[in-house]
């Protein structure tokens, strides 16, 4: 009856113990992580990075002003003074639409520089009539910037999930060291509540002091896994603090007090949705690289067609209060520039590169979507085992506690040993840490099958 009361007494003031603490559950961490953690913020500006590189692309359209002025004077004669302001606006198909004002005047001017006093206004057109006519550099690059923007996207996503499996996956570790340690404590209690009613009873005569000696032993072995447990606890902690911050993006650490979350919340189903494999970030990052390579397999083959530059302008010379006189097509400047290779060999061999980095995506591509797809049917089967055998361990803690407390009893009525009971015990505790152990690693698997499928 000693042994019974001094259990007893110890549950109690664990009990009590454990009452002042404080719990940081896990939709709090979760919270935190996705809110302060520096991670999230360069997650961020991998996104904003997709942003910047559309401007960049989008300002090959902007219109843009230039004026060239060149002057010489020498002994009092000035020998020419040349100016040419342009305003050329780009369009979407390659054509350049452009407009401006030249005045050149001096004894030394070029015969075909010559103008007016007044000076000429004008306006035209630049086409490319092959090469970059209905596909340019410029539209290439503002469709590239698109598809880096739609990437830096899924990265950006990628870099979240894999920070949020990292981070989940920690706090239950940490929840799994705080049980184990739960476990250990109470082992702890047990066999110090033992190992003194043992004391009391040869000190009452009751019992031969060679009886001491099992429970010693226990006691000094207990004391040990309770040890290994509390800094096994500490240093999951102190892993878990890696990943809590505060708005001033400073590390928070996390008090002694605080224990984490005692109950699972994973559901013993195996059921998981989800429609498309090419909705997932990896699967979707590496489409949007084919795409990428697909882009530059069309610039490359335009680069195969000879260039050809048209330019046009229509020539106005301003008299009198008016800057513009009637216009006539009769007067304008033309001319035709063209260039092509006479073998093409380096543009023959770009197009063939990068076909063979296309081809070589797609097989990526390919390949990445079998990988994922079995490796959630093969997580799927492993999550189903780890649920039927979870099961059948909470059976079995059942049945070892009974077994504990059935010795507790036989003890008492003379018909045990203290060998038998500790025998009984241990089989209790090491079945509940197994079952601790089954629990996370059911967690951290469900956390892992979110990942694959971006349910994070």
């Amino acid at each position: 009856m000693k042994l019974i009361i001094s259990i007893l007494a110890f549950t109690f003031l664990s009990f009590v113990s454990k009452a002042q603490m404080e719990t940081l559950d896990f939709e709090t961490f979760k919270l935190s992580v996705l809110k302060f953690h520096p991670l999230m913020v360069k997650a961020e500006n991998l996104a904003q990075t997709g942003n910047g590189e559309v401007l960049k692309a989008k300002g090959n359209f902007d219109p843009t002003l230039s004026t060239n002025l060149n002057q010489k004077t020498f002994n009092g004669q000035e020998y020419y003074r040349t100016s040419n302001t342009t305003l050329k606006i780009p369009l979407w198909f390659g054509t350049n639409i452009k407009t401006g004002y030249e005045a050149n005047r001096g004894d030394f001017v070029d015969n075909d520089a010559k103008l007016p006093s007044s000076g000429l206004w004008y306006a035209g057109v630049e086409i490319p009539l092959m090469q970059g006519f209905l596909y340019n550099e410029r539209k290439f690059q503002l469709q590239q910037a698109e598809n880096l923007q739609r990437m830096s996207i899924s990265e950006r996503q990628l870099a979240i999930n894999d920070l949020l499996l990292d981070a989940y996956s920690t706090y239950w570790t940490w929840t799994e060291a705080y049980k184990k340690l739960t476990i250990a404590n109470e082992g702890y209690t047990l066999a110090e509540a033992r190992y003194k009613a043992a004391k009391e009873q040869v000190y009452a005569g009751e019992n031969p002091p060679i009886d001491t000696v099992e429970a010693l032993i226990l006691l000094e072995n207990r004391t040990i896994e309770n040890t290994a447990a509390i800094t096994q606890f500490n240093n999951s902690t102190l892993v878990l603090q890696t990943y809590l911050w505060n708005e001033q993006l400073k590390g928070v650490d996390i008090p002694k007090n605080v224990i984490p979350q005692i109950t699972s919340t994973s559901k013993l189903e195996s059921k998981f949705e989800y429609s498309k494999l090419d909705s997932l970030p990896s699967i979707q990052l590496a489409a949007y690289k084919v795409d990428l390579l697909a882009l530059d397999v069309k610039w490359k083959k335009e680069q195969l067609k000879p260039t050809v530059n048209l330019n046009y302008n229509i020539l106005n010379q301003p008299k009198g209060d008016y800057n513009l006189s009637q216009l006539s097509m009769q007067n304008y400047k033309f001319g035709i520039t063209g260039y092509v290779p006479l073998f093409l060999r380096k543009e023959r061999g770009g197009v063939r590169l990068a076909k063979l980095k296309m081809e070589n995506a797609e097989l990526d591509l390919n390949v990445k979507k079998r990988e994922y797809d079995q490796k959630i049917k093969n997580l799927s089967n492993e999550i189903n085992l780890q649920i039927t055998n979870l099961v059948t361990q909470k059976r079995i803690v059942e049945h070892t506690k009974k077994l504990r407390e059935a010795e507790l009893e036989k003890f008492q009525a003379g018909e045990s040993s203290l060998f038998m009971i500790n025998s009984r015990e241990q089989s209790y505790l090491s079945s509940e840490n197994k079952l601790v152990e089954m629990e996370i690693k059911l967690e951290i698997s469900n956390l892992k099958m979110k990942w694959l499928l971006n349910k994070l």
